[in-house]
């Protein structure tokens, strides 16, 4: 059998995810609001903070997600994970690259890739800041680490990639399998035998409701992989180690902290950084780059392009107002000029070519961390500043294109002092005033009639996945009457 097959990989994943019950034995018994389900396609620019989509919650945290339109074919998938100090999120199976941010907290990411790690057990220290990448076929699991002094929720914010064909068919309806998805599936014959225990521990299995995220145990330091995954890994993939002892390479891979590494843009008014696979190799041959923007108060962020690919956007502090410029790049979408007010933990998209300017409050700061897409270097093209790249097409062709004279242009030029950021008092509450005089003159009737069947369409798929969660329940209490006449055993499966 090949190391990599399918059936392989099943076993694999199914063998960690025993031991991972065995050794949270409590886990076994927590309860779960299970919302679950597929994240309905918000249609975009925005997604506000109240809107993500609730995945599962439990006592020791919760998972939630968000979709939302790229203007074209797909959609742009991200999950916003916290974890309560003192517990661990279990093994899952990731179908799809995943690059996140750490947005508040500390704690512990392990994982081993199937395709690539062989039996090593990779581990990284995580802290607020943090960017990291993690690649398809990867079976991870989190640590929040304990801080009696000063617990806090380890937050996460991730984002997933896919292919346009995949999202568009409805393929990629998750972004990675859970513990009872892989293998509470199963027969009872089948578990049996492929992980060799006897009857009463699938029961076992069978007869909690298991939580993505558990109760950790403080009071270990023995991380479960390393207690029964050793004999497993040399038995189903082999090892490179010529005595056969399972490896665990801690402490040497790390993530990147953008929030300690120098800026690329700084001024008074703020400053921005970049992430790519200079700074953190991880991102080598990876669709995402990571940017992170912090404005003072009253600032904007100049107008600016991106040239190969989406921008991806979560507010991480206070709120301001971003525009949008509609190039008239394709005939065939309607696409206009827009403007829109964002807040704390609200998503946000710009597709590839459509200039924006983010701006912030006169109240206070505005910050946002942002995930490019794009299959190379994504930096940005900005219109104006001292990088502006109107000082590299001439003044005496922008004379021409804008029909004035060379003095004005002069002027323009002259003027343009700072790099990217610059001061806006009152811009954004401007802007804001302005987009309330076209809701009250109608012009908003688009934006408004958008935000109620954007409401209708939620409203209507949590009632379809009720429905939906009530059949199954039918379905296996009526398994279960069945199976209790014949006296045999367990028989429900997650689907």
């Amino acid at each position: 059998m090949k190391p990599n097959s399918f059936s392989l990989r099943l076993v694999l994943f199914s063998y960690i995810s025993l031991l991972s019950f065995l050794h949270f034995p409590h886990a076994i018994t927590a309860t779960a609001l299970r919302q679950g389900g597929t994240p309905p396609v918000s249609e975009g620019p925005t997604v506000r903070k109240e809107e993500r989509w609730p995945l599962e919650v439990s006592e020791f945290g919760e998972v939630s997600a968000v979709k939302i339109s790229d203007g074209e074919n797909g959609c742009h998938h991200l999950h916003f994970i916290t974890m309560d100090p003192n517990s661990f999120f279990v093994p899952v199976h990731l179908y799809s690259q995943m690059v996140f941010y750490v947005n508040s907290g500390s704690g512990t990411l392990n994982w081993i890739n199937i395709e690539e790690d062989d039996d090593k057990l990779q581990t990284v220290k995580l802290q607020k800041g943090d960017v990291y990448r993690l690649q398809p076929q990867t079976i991870f699991y989190l640590q929040n680490d304990i801080h009696y002094n000063n617990p806090q929720k380890l937050e996460i914010y991730a984002i997933f990639s896919a292919s346009s064909y995949e999202l568009k068919n409805g393929l990629f309806a998750k972004a990675y399998a859970s513990i009872q998805d892989l293998i509470l599936g199963f027969d009872d014959r089948v578990l049996r035998s492929a992980l060799r225990v006897p009857e009463e521990v699938i029961g076992e299995l069978r007869a909690g409701t298991q939580s993505l995220i558990v109760q950790g145990q403080p009071e270990t330091n023995t991380s479960m992989w390393e207690v029964g995954s050793r004999a497993m890994i040399r038995a189903f993939l082999g090892t490179k180690n010529i005595n056969g002892v399972f490896e665990v390479e801690n402490g040497k891979k790390k993530a990147y902290n953008i929030l300690k590494e120098d800026h690329d843009i700084e001024n008074c008014y703020g400053w921005s950084s970049t992430v790519t696979s200079k700074q953190l190799k991880v991102l080598k041959d990876s669709d995402f780059g990571v940017l992170m923007v912090n404005l003072t108060k009253g600032v904007t962020l100049g107008p600016h392009w991106n040239p190969n690919g989406d921008e991806v956007a979560i507010v991480l502090r206070g709120q301001g107002m971003v525009t949008v410029v509609c190039p008239t790049i394709n005939d065939q979408t309607v696409c206009k000029n827009s403007r829109f007010r964002v807040a704390e933990g609200d998503v946000f998209v710009v597709r590839k070519y459509h200039p924006m300017a983010q701006i912030s409050c006169n109240d206070g700061s505005f910050v946002f961390i942002v995930f490019t897409i794009a299959s190379k270097n994504n930096y940005p093209q900005y219109l104006a500043g001292k990088s502006s790249i109107l000082r590299m097409l001439g003044k005496n062709v922008l004379a021409k294109s804008f029909n004035v004279r060379n003095t004005t242009i002069d002027r323009v030029l002259s003027s343009q002092r700072e790099l990217a950021i610059f001061e806006c008092t009152s811009c954004a509450e401007e802007e804001e005033a302005g987009m309330e005089r076209e809701d009250r003159g109608g012009g908003g009737g688009g934006r408004r009639r958008q935000a109620a069947e954007r409401e209708g369409e939620i409203a209507r798929r949590e009632e379809e996945e009720m429905r939906r969660r009530q059949r199954e329940e039918e379905e296996a209490a009526g398994k279960g009457r069945v199976a209790e006449g014949e006296g045999g055993s367990y028989g429900h499966g997650i689907q």
